[in-house]
Protein backbone atom coordinates (compact mmCIF):
# COMPACT_ATOMS: atom_id res chain seq x y z
CA UNK A 1 0.00 0.00 0.00
CA UNK A 2 1.36 3.40 -0.95
CA UNK A 3 1.87 5.94 1.82
CA UNK A 4 -0.36 8.28 -0.16
CA UNK A 5 -3.30 5.90 -0.14
CA UNK A 6 -5.94 6.56 2.42
CA UNK A 7 -7.95 4.24 4.61
CA UNK A 8 -11.21 5.56 3.23
CA UNK A 9 -11.30 5.71 -0.57
CA UNK A 10 -14.70 7.33 -0.96
CA UNK A 11 -14.59 10.90 -2.25
CA UNK A 12 -16.39 12.17 0.84
CA UNK A 13 -13.19 11.51 2.84
CA UNK A 14 -10.97 13.33 0.36
CA UNK A 15 -11.52 16.87 1.58
CA UNK A 16 -9.13 19.31 -0.07
CA UNK A 17 -7.43 21.97 2.02
CA UNK A 18 -6.77 25.44 0.62
CA UNK A 19 -3.03 24.69 0.62
CA UNK A 20 -0.78 21.65 0.91
CA UNK A 21 2.60 22.43 2.44
CA UNK A 22 5.44 19.98 1.89
CA UNK A 23 8.36 20.24 4.30
CA UNK A 24 11.70 18.47 3.92
CA UNK A 25 12.25 17.99 7.63
CA UNK A 26 9.90 16.77 10.35
CA UNK A 27 7.66 19.27 12.11
CA UNK A 28 9.34 18.58 15.46
CA UNK A 29 12.72 19.70 14.04
CA UNK A 30 11.52 23.13 12.89
CA UNK A 31 12.97 26.01 14.86
CA UNK A 32 10.81 28.73 16.41
CA UNK A 33 12.02 31.19 13.75
CA UNK A 34 10.94 28.81 10.97
CA UNK A 35 7.50 28.34 12.51
CA UNK A 36 7.17 32.10 12.88
CA UNK A 37 8.11 32.65 9.22
CA UNK A 38 5.55 30.06 8.11
CA UNK A 39 2.82 31.50 10.35
CA UNK A 40 3.42 35.04 9.10
CA UNK A 41 3.41 33.89 5.50
CA UNK A 42 0.10 32.07 5.97
CA UNK A 43 -1.42 35.02 7.80
CA UNK A 44 -0.48 37.27 4.85
CA UNK A 45 -2.52 35.03 2.52
CA UNK A 46 -5.37 34.85 5.05
CA UNK A 47 -4.71 31.26 6.16
CA UNK A 48 -3.52 29.68 9.41
CA UNK A 49 -1.57 26.58 10.34
CA UNK A 50 -4.85 24.95 11.30
CA UNK A 51 -6.33 25.51 7.84
CA UNK A 52 -3.54 23.92 5.77
CA UNK A 53 -2.37 20.36 5.32
CA UNK A 54 1.30 19.72 6.07
CA UNK A 55 3.26 16.65 5.05
CA UNK A 56 6.96 15.78 5.22
CA UNK A 57 8.79 14.50 2.11
CA UNK A 58 12.42 14.87 1.03
CA UNK A 59 11.16 14.65 -2.54
CA UNK A 60 7.78 14.37 -4.24
CA UNK A 61 6.27 13.55 -7.58
CA UNK A 62 3.67 15.84 -9.16
CA UNK A 63 1.59 12.79 -10.06
CA UNK A 64 1.19 11.97 -6.35
CA UNK A 65 -0.41 15.32 -5.56
CA UNK A 66 -3.82 14.44 -6.98
CA UNK A 67 -4.04 11.54 -4.47
CA UNK A 68 -3.65 14.17 -1.74
CA UNK A 69 -6.55 16.22 -3.17
CA UNK A 70 -4.17 19.15 -3.58
CA UNK A 71 -5.00 22.16 -5.74
CA UNK A 72 -2.30 24.47 -4.33
CA UNK A 73 1.10 23.25 -3.13
CA UNK A 74 3.91 25.11 -1.39
CA UNK A 75 7.08 23.03 -0.99
CA UNK A 76 9.94 24.07 1.29
CA UNK A 77 13.35 22.47 0.81
CA UNK A 78 12.05 19.45 -1.06
CA UNK A 79 12.93 18.32 -4.53
CA UNK A 80 10.38 17.52 -7.18
CA UNK A 81 10.63 14.79 -9.82
CA UNK A 82 9.69 17.44 -12.39
CA UNK A 83 12.22 20.28 -12.50
CA UNK A 84 10.55 23.59 -11.62
CA UNK A 85 12.02 27.04 -11.21
CA UNK A 86 12.00 28.11 -7.58
CA UNK A 87 9.75 30.98 -6.47
CA UNK A 88 7.46 30.74 -9.50
CA UNK A 89 3.79 29.82 -9.44
CA UNK A 90 3.71 26.85 -11.82
CA UNK A 91 0.50 25.13 -12.94
CA UNK A 92 0.82 21.39 -13.50
CA UNK A 93 -2.32 19.41 -14.36
CA UNK A 94 -4.57 21.91 -12.58
CA UNK A 95 -2.37 22.06 -9.48
CA UNK A 96 -0.68 25.34 -8.62
CA UNK A 97 2.84 24.65 -7.26
CA UNK A 98 5.53 26.86 -5.73
CA UNK A 99 8.91 25.38 -4.87
CA UNK A 100 11.02 27.23 -2.31
CA UNK A 101 14.18 26.68 -0.38
CA UNK A 102 13.74 25.49 3.19
CA UNK A 103 12.30 27.94 5.70
CA UNK A 104 15.67 28.44 7.42
CA UNK A 105 17.30 29.50 4.12
CA UNK A 106 14.85 32.28 3.25
CA UNK A 107 16.51 35.67 3.30
CA UNK A 108 14.71 38.95 2.56
CA UNK A 109 15.16 38.70 -1.22
CA UNK A 110 13.90 35.10 -1.34
CA UNK A 111 10.94 36.02 0.86
CA UNK A 112 10.06 38.82 -1.59
CA UNK A 113 10.23 36.39 -4.53
CA UNK A 114 8.11 33.90 -2.63
CA UNK A 115 5.57 36.59 -1.75
CA UNK A 116 5.22 37.57 -5.42
CA UNK A 117 4.55 33.93 -6.35
CA UNK A 118 2.07 33.53 -3.47
CA UNK A 119 0.19 36.67 -4.55
CA UNK A 120 -0.21 35.10 -7.99
CA UNK A 121 -1.29 31.77 -6.54
CA UNK A 122 -3.95 33.34 -4.30
CA UNK A 123 -4.89 36.23 -6.65
CA UNK A 124 -3.97 38.90 -4.09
Amino acid sequence: MSELETIFHEEIYSIPSPLLIILAKPWEELLEAELDTLSRMLKAIKLSLASVRIIVRKEFDVNELSALAATRVLAFGTSCSTPFTQYENINSDGISIIISESLDQLDDQKKKSLWIALKGMFSL
